[in-house]
This record gives C-alpha cells, sequence and structure tokens, in this order.
C-alpha cells in the first residue's frame, strides 16, 4: 500500500497548524494504528520541540540530520535520502507511552526542525545566484516530492507541517503531497490564507503535480465573539463549497494551546515540550478534559446534528481524525 503525503498549510501564522498536525499524527498511530512519518518544515520548530525531547533533538543536530540539513543538501543539487535523517527509536517522537499501541507495525517517526531553517532563503538565493544551471530551482521545488516517494510503501501517512508564508519551500511542501489541510481560526486573515495557497497551486499547476484541496479545519473556536461565530456560520453555508469546511472543529481549549505551545526559557534540561515533565500514559489521558463542552444550539453546525448539544474533547479528535482519513482517501 503506497501511503498518503498530507501538507497541513496556512499561510496565516498563529492558527494552530502544529497542534493540529501533533494532533492528526498522533490520533494516526495510537488510536489507529498506523505507520506515520512527521515532516516539520517550520524554522519556528513548535512541532519538532512539542514531539520529541531536548535531548533527541540535539542528538539530531549533533549528527546533522535536521530538515535543516537535508534541504541544505538539496539546495546544493543533492537528492538526499530521507531514512538518513529520520528522527525514530530509540530516540522518542511523542511523549505517549509506546506501550499503548499493541501493534508492532505501527511507528511515529520524524524528521525535526530547528530555527536554522531560516537560513536557507539566503543560502537559496545565494546557490540560485552562482549557478548556471537554470533547472536548479525546479529541482528545489520537486526535491521533497522525489525524496518522499521513495519511501511512501513505508507508511500511511506523511504529515508536513508547512512553514507560513509563499516561498519555493511551502511550493516544495504542496508539489510532494498528495492532499492539502488547512487549519484556520473563523476569522478573514485565516481565510486569505487558504486563497493565498489555492493561488500558489493554480500557478504550480501548469507545470507540477499539485495536492487536492482536503478542507479547512476550525481551530480555536470561541462561538461567544460575533466574528466567529459569522464567519463559521457561513463556512457551513454561503462559503462551503470554497472551503470545504470539516464536520469537526476544534474549541478554543486551555489543554490544546499547553499541549502545543513551546517556551524554551521554561522547559530545561529534558523536559518535553507541551509541559510535561514525564510521557502520558496514553492517548485519551494526554487529550482529555473532565467535563463535557458544549456544541452551538444552530442546526447549521454539522458536528450538533452529529455529536448532540455536548461533547467529549477526546471524543471530538477522534471524529476529526477519522473524517480526516475519509477525505484523504481515494
Amino acid at each position: 500500500m503506497v501511503g498518503k503525503t498530507v501538507s497541513v498549510i496556512n499561510l496565516k501564522g498563529g492558527v494552530g497548524k502544529s497542534t493540529i498536525a501533533m494532533m492528526l499524527s498522533e490520533f494516526l498511530v495510537f488510536d489507529h494504528k498506523m505507520r506515520v512519518l512527521v515532516i516539520d518544515m517550520d524554522s519556528q520548530a513548535n512541532l519538532t520541540y512539542a514531539m520529541v525531547s531536548t535531548v533527541g533533538i540535539q542528538t539530531q543536530e549533533r549528527n546533522h540530520r535536521t530538515m535543516y540539513d537535508l534541504f541544505k543538501e538539496v539546495v546544493r543539487g543533492g537528492l538526499p535520502n530521507v531514512l538518513d535523517f529520520i528522527a525514530q527509536p530509540p530516540l522518542t517522537v511523542s511523549n505517549i507511552s509506546r506501550y499503548t499501541i499493541n501493534d508492532t507495525s505501527a511507528c511515529m517517526h520524524m524528521v525535526v526542525s530547528t530555527p536554522e531553517m531560516a537560513q536557507l532563503d539566503d543560502e537559496l538565493v545565494e546557490a540560485l545566484l552562482d549557478s548556471k544551471d537554470k533547472t536548479r530551482a525546479d529541482h528545489i521545488r520537486t526535491s521533497l516530492k522525489n525524496i518522499l516517494d521513495k519511501v511512501k510503501t513505508e507508511y500511511d501517512y506523511i504529515i508536513i507541517d508547512c512553514p507560513p508564508g509563499l516561498s519555493i519551500f511551502s511550493s516544495a511542501a504542496l508539489i510532494a503531497s498528495d492532499y492539502f489541510v488547512s487549519p484556520i481560526i473563523p476569522e478573514p486573515l485565516s481565510l486569505q490564507g487558504i486563497n493565498l495557497i489555492q493561488n500558489r497551486i493554480t500557478n504550480l499547476r501548469n507545470k507540477f503535480p499539485t495536492p487536492k484541496f482536503a478542507g479547512t479545519i476550525m481551530n480555536i473556536v470561541k462561538l461567544y465573539r460575533k466574528t466567529h461565530k459569522i464567519i463559521a456560520t457561513n463556512l457551513y453555508t454561503a462559503d462551503a463549497t470554497r472551503y470545504e469546511p470539516f464536520a469537526f472543529w476544534l474549541p478554543d481549549s486551555e489543554l490544546l494551546r499547553k499541549l502545543g505551545e513551546f517556551e524554551a526559557d521554561l522547559i530545561p534540561g529534558d523536559r518535553w515540550g507541551g509541559g510535561a515533565d514525564t510521557k502520558f500514559p496514553s492517548l485519551n489521558i494526554k487529550y482529555s478534559i473532565p467535563y463535557l463542552l458544549t456544541n452551538p444550539p444552530e442546526p447549521v453546525f454539522p458536528s450538533t446534528g452529529i455529536e448532540g448539544p455536548t461533547y467529549k474533547l477526546f471524543n471530538r479528535i477522534q471524529s476529526l481524525t477519522n473524517e480526516f482519513i475519509q477525505r484523504t482517501q481515494p
């Protein structure tokens, strides 16, 4: 079976893109027992620090096995083997106990990012200026696809956490992907980020393979705010055809914010990103809160019709992951 490569992308920052990439990856592995490779392409490296211990990240940096090192070879004209850059056991990716998988075929691998990724733009400009080879830019755009296509049979999903902004590296991620999903906060600038991505894909389509749009995932939704409520409602009505919103959305949740945040000054030594000192015993414990959340009363929200007036956060994420699987299968 050939796995699916999915980019998680929005050109607007602060929409919880890395948190959703982590959440989907962990539910695919620990709930669905799948084989998942996570690619962190963002120089902010939030996903890396939320999923890999400090010692693990330092090991990858010391061995020159980060996303920066991989793309540095690409910029210089090479096409490295992604297997040489994957953080995998005995390095631990995800702070959920492996004992909960009970399936030897399931796995969680990752290519970590570091702030060094930000240097690649300058190195790319210098390489293109110095090179007389006019195909160098196309090599970089198609490099990730050529690299990942060689290992797609080893994984059920390859999840790419894309950088914000329209760069040659975000284009490389889109060209490498079969599908893309766009997290948004129901605010105007988030939607503008999706519009820019769709325009970029239209331009790329004339020359490169491009991914299918798997839909919009609403995140950090605050339905008590008038703007959020209006935009969310429009997504399920007038704008539904363009943005294809997931039926299941994520509320503004302190738990999800903490799991996806990383403050280097607050995490000394080998503490986990997301504020967890030790491993979570299970997926359920990591993503559960001890009270019910409320669905909006309006019948226009599909989640209300499916779940009823209240829901559990863990079950909502399960349903969202199931919908993600359905949307990214042929």
